[in-house]
């Protein structure tokens, strides 16, 4: 017996197929992103929570914290993220360490727009996994189970 031959056990094998149907969604919206409004996923996720946060400036670190991405790549997600006019950060007056970041009334207008891309490729793409043997029964069983 081959190593890739094992069984896994249960909990195993749904984090493979959890992992498969992430970087299988992953890769999807990555492409049309970039190819429909020349931005990253990455990107993407930055400014969809900033955009749930309304009007509201956020924090740098909330950010992070929100979108799970590290303050590093953040950094540079932001940066991309002026230069196209879409986001604006300033340090805070009372406290120089403190960085803010709001949507500008343009990426409020984008966003929208990236949205409606992603919510899309989205439902397209677990369309096809859902038509896919070994991933129907896991996009069952994860829609029909209450999330904690």
């Amino acid at each position: 017996m081959t190593a890739l031959s094992r069984q896994r056990d249960g909990d195993t094998e749904l984090w493979w197929q959890l992992f498969r149907l992430s970087s299988y969604v992953s890769h999807v919206l990555q492409r049309k992103l970039m190819r429909r409004h020349g931005i990253g996923l990455t990107d993407f996720i930055a400014l969809d929570v900033m955009r749930q946060a309304e009007s509201k400036a956020m924090q740098m670190r909330e950010l992070a914290q929100a979108t799970g991405i590290k303050k590093a790549t953040l950094s540079r997600v932001a940066e991309r993220l002026e230069r196209r006019g879409l986001a604006k950060r300033w340090t805070s007056e009372g406290d120089r360490r403190v960085t803010f970041i709001n949507l500008t009334d343009t990426g409020r207008k984008e966003v929208d727009l990236f949205a409606a891309t992603f919510a899309d490729e989205l439902r397209t793409a677990f369309r096809r996994a859902a038509g896919s043997p070994s991933m129907a029964p896991f996009l069952k069983r994860i829609r029909s189970e209450p999330w904690p």
